[in-house]
């Protein structure tokens, strides 16, 4: 039996559904079958990177792009002083010049060819590119020897001249071509030695035929929105088991998000074809109930459905002394629907009444949206006590603060407002479903907002209102506080990384057993 997850991002910005790969990741390691993560698209090193940091290891990741080679593995492994000596000589170098992350190979005053060592590990070749009379001809990207090669003529635009690529050559490890891809303006197709010449479609087709996935496999399907491997999955890998996890929310009421009354378009694709799905992993048993109730509402067929959360909790953290008093942080990609405009707004008018509240605000995203943000803070004055900290890695950060704010509407389990809990920070939010619910307990660990979906400018006014009265009365009674800080703690204990695994053993034992049977 082996695991194949569809599908890792290239040239999007990480969201939640990412982060949560990455913990799985750590829980389907201690089961005894293979686990493959699938890239659809070619990823660069700064996608393998990111991955390898939320917790998926690179020998587990697969391109399927480099599936058809001989050598697809995707780690580096050419070592550049070797590939520079042999440069050296082939091309006639005349200078070696090192400048910021290129080593540039000078032929008689100009550049011949530039090599760009892996910024993680500068003794690793990344890629080289070749010139003729100043312009770019070929780039070589490496991976577990020689992967590829674009090929590029000299071409005009409205802003001059550019370097326009026309082809992409794949190569076996031997250095025999496995075979092409051609591009005409935002067009392109396969060409194979074997005179086969393939759509986009048609080829990732052609990659799940050969994954030759059988009854004993399992697929987990994370992503399902506008991504081309779908269907080939569903007409060419019906013999393994296919499970759809569920990140989101699968149908949103007016008002709730900018999908207003309609499936969720991320899987609007899967609730059409639900009957060719085995299962389907959600965070919540709410989240299960309605989706229940909408499949049967809709006529369609219900699979069978589990609830797994998202995440876990792997231990109960701590300040390593006094928490900072009067502070509030905030975790969340900077996108329109997580509200932050809201939370820095309340914080505005709670500070005006206790003046030593704090915010700072993690994470990163729309610098559009972001940028407003930071001109409200600007217009308020309000850069004391307001912080924009980016993207950083926050599982340690959340115990040093006293409260934590979430204005997100819409969560399934909220992987955000579980750490900090876990870190027992008290938590404000709205009441919307689904994770929400399930950690902020009012008047235990910390207080709901009224949340209608729908609103309109004077609704979003009381909310921030209440926000803001909440924040103060959170700090008024530092007793309260303290208990508040608590009984998170013991909320998170209802999460913990056991439960979560053994709801995954036991997933993949039954589709075992259910493989046994069908013999």
């Amino acid at each position: 039996m082996a695991i194949y997850v569809f599908s890792l991002l290239v040239g999007y910005a990480p969201n939640g559904v990412d982060y949560a790969q990455g913990y799985r990741a750590g829980i389907l390691r201690k089961f005894p079958y293979p686990v493959h993560y699938i890239f659809a698209e070619i990823p660069r090193r700064h996608d393998i990177d990111f991955y390898k940091g939320i917790g998926i290891r690179e020998e587990e990741m697969l391109s399927m792009h480099h599936y058809f080679l001989n050598h697809s593995a995707l780690q580096l492994t050419v070592k550049v002083k070797d590939k520079l000596e042999e440069l050296e000589e082939a091309l006639q170098i005349t200078d070696i010049v090192y400048r910021g992350m290129e080593i540039q190979l000078m032929r008689n005053g100009s550049v011949a060819a530039a090599m760009v060592p892996a910024s993680g590990n500068q003794d690793y070749l990344l890629e080289i590119h070749y010139f003729n009379q100043s312009k770019l001809i070929r780039t070589e990207v490496y991976t577990d020897g020689l992967a590829y090669a674009d090929c590029f003529v000299t071409a005009e635009s409205e802003r001059g001249p550019y370097a326009k690529r026309t082809r992409r050559i794949y190569y076996h490890r031997d250095g025999s071509v496995a075979y092409e891809q051609i591009f005409e303006d935002e067009k392109f197709q396969y060409l194979f030695p074997d005179g086969r010449i393939l759509t986009r479609s048609e080829f990732i087709a052609e990659f799940v035929r050969k994954l030759n996935l059988s009854k004993e496999d399992t697929v987990l399907i994370d992503r399902f929105a506008q991504f081309d491997y779908v269907q080939p999955l569903f007409q060419r890998g019906q013999k393994a088991k296919m499970i759809a996890v569920m990140h989101a929310g699968h149908y949103f009421e007016e008002g709730e998000s900018a999908y207003t009354v309609n499936f969720n378009q991320d899987y609007n694709y899967l609730m059409r074809y639900t009957g060719m799905i085995d299962g389907i992993v959600v965070s919540t048993q709410q989240q299960k109930e309605e989706l229940t109730e909408k499949l049967l509402e809709y006529g369609r067929s219900v699979p069978d459905i589990r609830v797994i959360p998202a995440g876990g909790v792997d231990k109960l953290r701590y300040p390593d002394g006094e928490r900072r008093p009067y502070s509030i942080l905030s975790v969340s990609r900077i996108q329109t629907h997580k509200r932050l405009h809201w939370i820095i707004w309340s914080v505005i008018k709670a500070h005006q009444k206790n003046d030593r509240i704090s915010l700072d605000v993690y994470g990163s995203g729309s610098i559009d949206y972001l940028n407003a943000l930071k001109k409200t803070v600007e217009n308020h004055q309000a850069g004391s006590y307001i912080r924009f900290m980016g993207h950083k890695d926050v599982k340690e950060v959340y115990k040093d603060y006293e409260l934590f704010m979430t204005a997100s509407t819409f969560e399934t389990l909220g992987l955000s407002i579980l750490e900090a809990v876990s870190s027992g920070d008290a938590v404000i939010g709205l009441t919307v479903k689904y994770g929400s619910l399930l950690l902020i307990h009012p008047g235990e660990n910390g207080y709901l907002i009224d949340f209608t979906p729908g609103h309109d400018s004077e609704e979003e006014e009381r909310i921030i209102g209440d926000m803001a009265e909440r924040i103060v009365e959170v700090f008024e009674d530092r007793e309260r506080l303290e208990k508040f800080q608590e009984r998170s703690y013991g909320i998170a204990e209802g999460f913990s990384a056991q439960i979560v695994e053994d709801k995954w053993g036991q997933l993949l034992q039954e589709t075992m057993e259910y493989c046994k049977g069908a013999d």
